[in-house]
């Protein structure tokens, strides 16, 4: 009889000691699960933000001035992601005629009207990365 007890109560022991490391490993996976969330809304949160950055040019009808910022604005982007191209934005100026244009400082071109034709993400990653503006 007396070992019939001790062997329940090694038995006890056991799943007790079972239900508890089940325990551990359910909150050890939820943890990581929580944490990879977290970082995926962090992501989420700065490609919003750097998509903001340039929708403020997605206009009808702009000036030259505001072409002359948003191109120097990606060039500034694309220096800071000179070494991962996925996320350089590609900036496209065009005439009345589809022919590219160059930006310049001219008082010409800051008085020319431009709209913003194409606002777009070809790399699927969620952030702009193609602009093209066309000349009124």
């Amino acid at each position: 009889m007396e070992n019939a007890s001790k062997a329940l109560i090694i038995a006890g022991g056991i799943l007790l000691a079972l239900m508890l490391l089940s325990i551990l490993v359910y909150v050890a996976g939820s943890m990581q699960d929580w944490a990879g969330s977290q970082t995926r809304d962090e992501l989420t949160k700065q490609i919003a933000e750097f998509n903001k950055g340039y929708e403020v040019y997605n206009k009808k009808r702009m000036y030259g001035t505001d072409v002359i910022s948003v191109v120097n604005k990606a060039n500034d982007d694309n220096i800071r992601n000179q070494d991962d191209e996925k996320y350089w934005v590609n900036v496209t100026v065009l005439d009345k005629d589809d022919k590219s244009i160059s930006v310049d400082n001219s008082k010409e071109f800051k008085m020319t009207i431009f709209t913003c034709e194409e606002m777009k993400d070809s790399n699927g990653n969620g952030r702009i990365d193609s602009i093209v503006f066309r000349q009124i």
